[in-house]
């Protein structure tokens, strides 16, 4: 059985369906995995409700791990809280930014004033 540790590294270098420069994990929705003896959980977060790019992104992390050797897993999706661009660590925003995509900066804005 492979450790948590494990398959968060080989979850994350799946690249993003849409934005194939970027993986998964920088694009921030891996969220948590879980390993319960032979049970493997793996929650995701999508970047949008309805986000097309998801299913592929469940059949690749599945493909992946089962080419791993893990047959008991679940993928499952959560919603909250919300997904936000300020889970792309600088690297990963870098590396849109050379794609061609400029993702919004800090969503928490301070609107006290």
């Amino acid at each position: 059985m492979l450790s948590k540790e494990k398959i968060v590294e080989l979850i994350s270098v799946i690249p993003d369906p849409e934005i194939p420069v970027i993986t998964i994990a920088e694009l921030g929705v891996i969220r948590d995995v879980i390993v319960e003896g032979e049970n493997v959980e793996v929650k995701i977060t999508p970047t949008y409700s309805g986000c097309p790019a998801m299913k592929q992104m469940e059949d690749d992390i599945r493909a992946t791990l089962t080419q791993n050797g893990i047959q008991n897993l679940k993928v499952t999706l959560v919603y909250s809280p919300a997904w936000t661009t300020d889970w792309i660590p600088e690297e990963a925003k870098e590396k849109l930014r050379v794609y061609g995509i400029a993702p919004p900066e800090k969503t928490t804005e301070d609107k006290s004033g």
